[in-house]
């Protein structure tokens, strides 16, 4: 994604330094901030895409899996 290489130990550091409450998940309000942070060009419009595409149940949290796929992907 955005042609961003992050190694999965990395990944697994955002999402313990952005799980606010420790329960291994991340809302989509902070997964947005990581995305802002990782391409400042990113619309709202693409952000929202961005989140429906990859929560798919429409939790608003995504787990470490959803996460790394999306990373991946």
């Amino acid at each position: 994604m955005m042609g961003v290489k992050i190694s999965e130990k990395n990944l697994q550091e955002v999402i313990a330094e952005t799980d606010e409450d420790g329960d291994g998940y991340i809302t989509t309000d902070v997964l947005k901030e990581i995305l802002r942070e990782l391409d400042n060009r990113l619309t709202e419009e693409d952000l929202d895409n961005i989140i429906e595409e990859v929560d798919e149940d429409g939790s608003g949290t995504l787990d470490f899996d959803e996460f790394m796929e999306m990373m991946s992907g």
